[in-house]
């Protein structure tokens, strides 16, 4: 995956924006939805890469539990561990586009 600027890293910047800091708990049913969209997507890369949860989790420095929330939508990943996961799981442009438009999506109904 390429970090250039213009290309995922900017597209990345976006998503980011999307989403804001507050606790879950008060979390609009939009954010909800755009976090349950983004667990959906880690879970397809990881699971695209042949990864558990329980193997991932060494290699990007996160423990088990913080992966299952993040897949689950029940964590706001952060911009560096975002960048950890899609670097590990060697998601493309492409497939990171495409987590875009699910969000852009969601943001249409």
């Amino acid at each position: 995956m390429s970090l250039k600027s213009g290309g995922v890293l900017s597209d990345i910047l976006i998503l980011g924006n999307t989403m804001s800091p507050t606790n879950n708990h008060a979390r609009k049913p939009k954010e909800k939805d755009y976090l349950r969209l983004l667990g959906l997507h880690v879970r397809k890369w990881r699971e695209q890469k042949g990864f558990t949860q329980e193997q991932l989790a060494p290699i990007v420095d996160f423990t088990r539990s913080y992966i299952t929330e993040i897949e689950t939508g029940k964590r706001n990943v952060s911009f560096l561990n975002l960048l950890k996961i899609i670097e590990v799981l060697e998601v493309d442009d492409r497939e990171f586009r495409k987590l875009l438009q699910d969000i852009n999506g969601e943001k249409e109904k």
